[in-house]
């Protein structure tokens, strides 16, 4: 069986920010032990160790839906994967219409159901709700459009419209969107839940993904 996670930075394993050279140049702190999808196949080896499983990492930092469209058949559908997790939508809601978003996402679901692929949609994480005192400096003003990008519900509804496409054409949901907002309801900091203070879950939050996406994988295979 083959499972390839197909999305951006969150998905490729992207973490804090850091000042790379004294020319200011940024470096991605890049932690391919704490990504998500590799903390899942280290618990379904542990626990299923009957279980035969590749798992490929098709994530790309930047990446929006319209990237996933053009790179689908290269990064995904050439691996000849059982299933396929998608999680687009970070670079989407700070940079494109809901319907070019919504239209994107269908067409991956369309294209994957036609080859006989199951699908997962993950949803991601919430955005910083406010600018911290330890986002890198000159971030500060993204910091502060995705802050209102955030307290607007803007993601609420671009999520909400990709599970209602993912549902057309059968695909599974892991609605991980839906925890951070119950963590967030609850009183919970989720800016600190950020390793990078604006869009990047810590590895501890990555565990979440693991594990909203471990059942569901489990009972495919």
């Amino acid at each position: 069986m083959k499972i390839v996670f197909f999305g951006d930075s969150v998905t490729e394993g992207c973490f804090e920010l850091s000042f790379s050279d004294t020319q200011g140049g940024i470096d991605i702190i890049r932690d391919k032990r704490s990504v998500y999808h590799n903390l899942l196949k280290e618990r379904i080896e542990k626990e299923h160790p009957e279980l035969n499983v590749e798992f490929i990492n098709a994530g790309i930092s930047g990446n929006s839906s319209a990237d996933g469209v053009a790179r689908l058949e290269k990064d995904v559908i050439s691996h000849g994967p059982d299933i396929v997790v998608v999680c687009f939508g970070l670079n989407d809601i700070a940079g494109r219409s809901l319907h070019e978003y919504v239209s994107n996402m269908e067409q991956i679901f369309r294209t994957l159901r036609d080859k006989g692929i199951q699908v997962i949609l993950l949803t991601p994480n919430m955005f910083n709700t406010y600018v911290h005192g330890d986002v890198l400096p000159g971030f500060e003003e993204l910091a502060s459009r995705l802050a209102r990008i955030q307290n607007e519900n803007r993601p609420d509804t671009y999520y909400e419209e990709a599970k209602k496409k993912a549902l057309e054409f059968g695909c599974i949901i892991a609605d991980c969107y839906s925890a951070w907002k119950k963590l967030y309801e609850y009183g919970i900091d989720v800016t600190e839940l950020l390793s990078n203070r604006l869009n990047h879950p810590t590895r501890a939050m990555h565990k979440l993904f693991a594990d909203m996406l471990y059942d569901k994988i489990v009972d495919l295979l």
